[in-house]
């Protein structure tokens, strides 16, 4: 496949400052394969221009007045955005494990360079997760030991244990009968999970158990 017959990337830049965004949209206007559907300059502003544009990716500053980008990737995701967001800052780590929280794809810093920052955009639309050099194996794997052990520890094990019964599309009767417990204890601890996890029923709490890689 040609290049010109591969899908725009379509792309939004998030910074307060215009100095920075005007440089971002000259580096990437120079790669055939992004289009800069638009720009925004806070995290307010940019949750109403995604919902506008339908971006494929959003370049997304830290640091803004009003809401910041942590606050504003947090959001987008809750009204399921798809665009895949990436962090664009100044500071090389403070903000990793927040940034992955809240659900972006990847963390770069701004000294980046063209070449790097388009390969960049690319790997994130294709799925991966794009990190600056500077970031080491050793951080990732302390971040990703952190994030599995709070995972595990939202629920309990016996939590856990249920929703994965729920996820199998088994009733509570049966449920109760496999781990021995009331059906009352049963429904009482998922309704818990329910809490634990913002869910209104069985299906969203294993969409959202699914999103945070629980099961």
């Amino acid at each position: 496949m040609s290049s010109s017959d591969r899908k725009l990337i379509r792309v939004m830049l998030v910074d307060d400052q215009q100095l920075v965004r005007e440089g971002l949209r000259r580096m990437l206007e120079l790669d055939e394969r992004i289009d800069v559907v638009g720009e925004a300059k806070s995290g307010e502003d940019a949750i109403l221009k995604a919902a506008e544009l339908d971006p494929d990716i959003i370049l997304m500053d830290v640091r803004m007045p009003g809401m910041g980008g942590i606050e504003a990737t947090r959001q987008l995701k809750a009204k399921e955005c798809k665009a895949n967001i990436i962090i664009l800052t100044v500071y090389e780590d403070k903000y990793l494990a927040q940034a992955a929280e809240a659900g972006a794809v990847g963390y770069l810093l701004k000294d980046i360079g063209r070449e790097e920052l388009s390969r960049s955009i690319k790997l994130a639309f294709e799925g991966q997760s794009p990190f600056a050099p500077s970031i080491t194996r050793t951080l990732f794997t302390q971040f990703g030991n952190v994030a599995q052990l709070s995972r595990n520890t939202l629920l309990t094990p016996r939590q856990l244990d249920i929703l994965r019964l729920i996820a199998a599309g088994i009733t509570n009767r049966e449920i109760a009968g496999k781990l021995c417990v009331s059906e009352a204890t049963v429904k009482r601890e998922t309704n818990t999970i329910f809490s634990k996890l913002d869910a209104v029923d069985r299906t969203q709490a294993v969409a959202e158990a699914y999103r945070r890689n629980m099961l």
